[in-house]
């Protein structure tokens, strides 16, 4: 069901789970007057990041997580989830082994950006602050 860590990138899965993490990455994005949205990273720049090892890529049946581990100049590491997306169901079993692959490679935290319903998705999780914008184009 889901990538073992270490295992090789199989490309397919990427391009396959690709449409799950463009919907989770816009949600992000930067919104156009024309309703399109001006995303923070593009297809080719969340690839480039998985082969250089900056991001890991959870492809699922029918779900995918996109994670980044962070090391801070403190010491602090972060396991950051970057995007998911796809079933529910499948992103709530696919998280135990994400979190665990985060407690081996010495992560402190898990953390994440994203709407407010994940908190009520995930047990143990609390809100962290609150990301807000403003449009510097207007």
């Amino acid at each position: 069901m889901m990538l073992p860590a270490g295992m090789p990138l199989r490309l397919d899965d990427f391009d396959r789970c690709w449409p799950w993490l463009e919907g989770s990455l816009a949600w992000s994005g930067y919104p156009l007057p024309d309703g399109a949205v001006w995303p923070t990273h593009r297809k080719q720049h969340v690839l480039q990041r998985i082969i250089e090892g900056r991001a890991q890529l959870w492809p699922g049946d029918q779900a995918v997580f996109l994670t980044e581990i962070i090391e801070h100049p403190s010491g602090l590491r972060s396991q950051s989830n970057w995007a998911a997306g796809g079933d529910l169901d499948e992103i709530r079993q696919m998280m135990p082994s994400i979190e665990a692959y985060g407690r081996v490679r010495g992560c402190q935290r898990q953390i994440g950006m994203g709407r407010k319903g994940w908190l009520r998705v995930f047990e143990g999780y609390e809100e962290l602050g609150y990301r807000k914008q403003k449009d510097l184009l207007k």
